[in-house]
């Protein structure tokens, strides 16, 4: 979304991938191939641990996708709106039929929420696809959505002081420096988390705190977790 190219790809690998797994569907895959069930079980739980969701939350599921993480928590929150660019991927949850579930087709740039609509708001795997810019008109929206008190994750951020851990070859290395010649880095935005907590701070919130990711995450080489509170 820093650019309409990660529009265009979702939309299209949406489209492309519907009749696959759940997992390809959304590339929570790792070398290729969609990650066990065990291991994503993990990663419910490990979530849980640091964003809980309880009967008395309004959750708004930023970049949600096919819904992996909405149906997971909406067994246990009051109600969830979920957003995603891509028709495919929302048709996907739109056939789960989820009571308390409202899917939202929309561009996470341009949404129009009331102030103070949610206690809670998740943005897993998907604030790379936004610059910095966008980031941070992101943040100021959530702020306003949010209420006092309110939890925002963000989590599954590229770690811009672990690029190196994923260009780990001289051919992801030559892939890396191709992109810098068209600025189309195939993860998208790498982050710096300092950066991420001075922008919470900046925007009003109370804390901002990054979280290593366990190592059974499949991403845990290069990414962290952010957990703000307003």
């Amino acid at each position: 979304m820093s650019t309409d190219r990660w529009i265009e790809f979702w939309q299209a690998y949406g489209r492309s991938t519907s009749n696959g797994d759940e997992q390809t569907h959304v590339l929570r895959t790792r070398n290729r191939q969609p990650i066990e069930a065990e291991r994503w079980r993990f990663t419910l739980e490990d979530l849980d641990s640091k964003f809980p969701v309880g009967p008395e939350d309004d959750l708004l599921d930023l970049c949600c996708g096919n819904g992996l993480f909405t149906r997971h928590f909406a067994q246990r929150c009051s109600s969830v709106v979920a957003v995603d660019i891509s028709v495919d991927l929302l048709r996907s949850l739109k056939r789960l039929c989820l009571p308390h579930v409202k899917p939202l087709h929309g561009d996470i740039r341009s949404l129009g929420f009331a102030k103070g609509a949610f206690s809670r708001v998740l943005l897993y795997a998907g604030v790379q696809y936004l610059s910095e810019g966008e980031t941070v008109a992101l943040f100021r929206d959530i702020f306003s959505w949010l209420r006092p008190a309110g939890v925002l994750f963000v989590g599954d951020v590229p770690d811009r002081n672990r690029l190196w851990c994923f260009y780990d070859t001289p051919e992801r290395r030559a892939l890396y420096f191709d992109s810098r010649i068209t600025d189309r880095d195939v993860v998208g935005t790498w982050y710096d988390a300092e950066w991420l907590v001075r922008l919470a701070e900046s925007t009003g919130f109370r804390q901002a705190k990054p979280l290593p990711q366990p190592p059974e995450l499949i991403y845990t080489h290069f990414r962290f977790d952010l957990k703000v509170i307003r």
